[in-house]
C-alpha cells in the first residue's frame, strides 16, 4: 500500500469561528491539562507530555466535549474510539518521540493541529511528514506506524487526535 495516497492533508478544516472557539478553549490558563510520564510506550520513561481525555472506554470524559461536536460531525463517524488532546512543550532543538501506532487494527484516524509550530508528525513508511498549522487535519490509518516531534519555535505544540470508524 501507498501511505502517501493513505494520508491526507487539509487546512481550514473548520470555519474560522468555530476553530477559534476550540484554540481559545484549549490554549487558555483553565483548559486541564493532565501529566503524562511517557509519550508512545510506557518504558520511554526519558520523555513526557500532557494530555486531555475527551472520549475513551464508549463514553465522554470531559466537560469539554460537546465543543467538539461540529468536528466530529463533518468527520462523518460511524463509531468513535478515542478523542485526546495533546500538548508538547517546546524544547531547544526539535526532539522526536519514538514511531507508535495508536492500535493495531486498521481504522480511521484525525489530527487537528491547533497551533502553528515546527513540530512535525512523521510517518514511517513514506517521505511524508506534516506541519502543524492551526486549523490543519491530517487523516491517515493509525494503524500504521507514526511519530510526533517537541517544537522550538513555540511555547507548546497542541493538537486534538481523533480515532474513529
Amino acid at each position: 500500500m501507498d501511505l502517501r495516497v493513505a494520508i491526507q492533508v487539509i487546512d481550514n478544516f473548520l470555519d474560522k469561528e468555530e476553530f477559534k472557539k476550540i484554540q481559545s478553549y484549549m490554549i487558555s490558563n483553565y483548559f486541564p491539562w493532565f501529566y503524562c510520564d511517557h509519550v508512545s510506550y510506557e518504558n520511554d520513561k526519558d520523555k513526557f507530555y500532557f494530555t486531555h481525555n475527551f472520549y475513551k472506554d464508549s463514553k465522554p470524559q470531559s466537560s469539554y466535549f460537546s465543543m467538539l461536536d461540529n468536528l466530529l460531525k463533518k468527520l462523518e463517524i460511524k463509531s468513535l474510539i478515542r478523542v485526546k488532546g495533546n500538548l508538547h512543550i517546546r524544547s531547544n532543538k526539535i526532539k522526536y518521540n519514538n514511531f507508535h501506532t495508536d492500535y493495531l487494527f486498521k481504522h480511521k484516524g484525525c489530527i487537528l493541529y491547533i497551533n502553528d509550530n515546527n513540530g512535525f508528525t512523521y510517518f514511517k513508511e513514506s517521505d511524508k511528514k506534516v506541519k502543524p498549522k492551526e486549523n490543519r487535519v491530517v487523516l491517515f490509518d493509525p494503524s500504521i506506524e507514526h511519530k510526533s516531534s517537541r517544537c522550538s519555535d513555540s511555547k507548546t505544540r497542541v493538537n486534538i487526535n481523533i480515532n474513529y470508524f
